[in-house]
């Protein structure tokens, strides 16, 4: 039922129409998997929690600039804010990172080199659980058509492909037609939906021959920024 309930929020909000409270939460905890509350609303608007609570009694409908206002801060807190500085004493883990390897943020850019190092990334720097049965590599981030929520520059933690089902509006790394992208992607019956954060990009939906030049590479699971 949430999965109806997402779907049906994120059409509302693509098309720019006005959603309620319990509709933004709820939209807002499948694509960042974490308690999205009242308080979180409050403080991406500059209210209370209890203005929140009487909008939310009064079936206020959140106008377009209000739930784009909520959903960066949202995924600043929650997705770009976090696990930016390497102590010690956490549990850290070694990973390959590929510098010359660019996942395109943007107008797509297709650029592979041989050249790997060896990286420490730290545990809390993945939004998933990290798994030793999984395969995980770094790489660099260009563009900006992802931003808030990456930025150009960024190193990307992916958790390689494997055939999974792609779960809708996650990030993944993808190549298409021999250029590697990062997006957001969803499934519809028997089209690929590519998607940025940025709304100066245009949404594009793939379909028939086309989804045959797609190749998952992996979903990006955690970013670095600003290590030190």
């Amino acid at each position: 039922m949430s999965s109806i309930v997402h779907l049906y929020t994120s059409n509302k909000l693509e098309k720019g129409e006005k959603v309620l409270a319990d509709e933004i939460i709820t939209y807002l905890q499948n694509l960042t998997e974490q308690r999205i509350t009242q308080k979180d609303l409050g403080d991406a608007l500059g209210i209370s929690k209890q203005a929140i609570g009487n909008k939310k009694a009064d079936n206020y409908h959140f106008k377009e600039y209000e739930i784009e206002k909520i959903k960066r801060y949202i995924l600043d807190k929650y997705k770009s804010t976090e696990c930016t500085i390497i102590d010690k004493d956490e549990p850290q883990i070694i990973l390959d990172y590929y510098p010359e390897v660019f996942g395109s943020c943007g107008t797509g850019v297709f650029e592979l080199s041989q050249t790997k190092e060896q990286l420490i990334v730290p545990k809390k720097a993945f939004f998933t659980r990290y798994s030793t049965n999984k395969k995980y590599s770094v790489i660099n981030a260009r563009g900006n058509s992802m931003q808030p929520y990456i930025y150009d520059g960024d190193r990307l933690i992916v958790e390689h492909w494997e055939g999974e089902q792609i779960i809708d509006n996650r990030p993944y790394v993808f190549c298409y037609d021999n250029e590697i992208f990062i997006k957001r992607l969803a499934k519809n019956v028997n089209q690929l939906i590519i998607s940025s954060d940025n709304h100066d990009y245009n949404k594009i939906v793939l379909q028939n021959d086309d989804l045959n030049k797609v190749q998952v590479i992996g979903q990006i699971v955690g970013l670095m920024r600003d290590l030190r």
